[in-house]
């Protein structure tokens, strides 16, 4: 599973992910609540742990059946603890930080808040204790998460569907575009920002929502609208009202 330098071999990683997530001095609660889900999901009724101190080709090393629930005290890096079919493995190289990897069953229990939520919650907690782990840092930026979480409209990638959606936001309200093209473009782009998994979240998330609301209330086609729903000049006050408060 290792190669010569104490990384997953790549032969063994294809077809599968890999996950930073913070640990102590030794594995921890957390960490072993991760492997136990992720053993669970595989069918795996025990794990096996390889101390890796005297090296990765594991020649002077100590592997051992340990229950699922104990063990836990004698398990601190460098170690790698795994599956017996070597479906899902976890690789503790040094303190602060251990690498959960396997098949796509493994990692949906083993990494239930999902993979790009535990990268970005990794590469967080390698930020806040840069001035004590600075190794951390890269660590995350070797595992970046697909899609940032987005807060500001400032924080978000240029070309993205969420930058579509505030460049039409922006177009609308000065009259650069029509009541009908904003509502049929922002929807596509956000129906697109969803499909692949953008994450928008904090204001920036009360700022779409609030214009989706504002939306709900406008019908793109005249013949098809109700009382009560918003005029296209109504919309544009909404929207540019929205804006001003945000």
């Amino acid at each position: 599973m290792l190669g010569e330098d104490g990384a997953f071999n790549p032969v063994w990683l294809r077809g599968k992910n890999i996950v930073p997530v913070p640990v102590g001095r030794q594995l921890d609660a957390a960490l072993a609540r991760r492997i136990v889900a992720g053993c669970r999901a595989v069918g795996a009724p025990h794990a096996l742990w390889t101390d890796l101190s005297n090296g990765a080709d594991g020649a002077d090393s100590v592997v051992a059946a340990l229950p699922l629930d104990s063990g836990r005290g004698q398990m601190r890096p460098p170690g790698l603890v795994y599956t017996p079919d070597l479906q899902g493995a976890v690789l503790l190289p040094e303190e602060g930080y251990a690498l959960v990897g396997g098949t796509a069953h493994f990692m949906a229990a083993a990494v239930g808040e999902g993979i790009d939520e535990a990268r970005t919650r990794f590469a967080r907690y390698a930020h806040n204790l840069a001035h004590r782990h600075p190794d951390l840092t890269a660590v995350a930026d070797a595992y970046p998460s697909a899609h940032r979480a987005w807060s500001r409209p400032t924080d978000v990638e240029p070309g993205s569907a969420a930058a579509r959606q505030l460049t039409m936001l922006h177009e609308f309200i000065i009259g650069a575009c029509s009541a009908q093209e904003f509502a049929r473009g922002w929807w596509e782009a956000r129906r697109e920002s969803q499909a692949i998994g953008e994450r928008i979240r904090g204001p920036l998330a009360d700022l779409f929502n609030r214009v989706f609301m504002s939306l709900e209330d406008y019908a793109i086609e005249p013949d098809l609208r109700e009382p009560g729903d918003l005029s296209d000049a109504e919309l544009q006050a909404v929207v540019r009202e929205i804006m001003k408060g945000d």
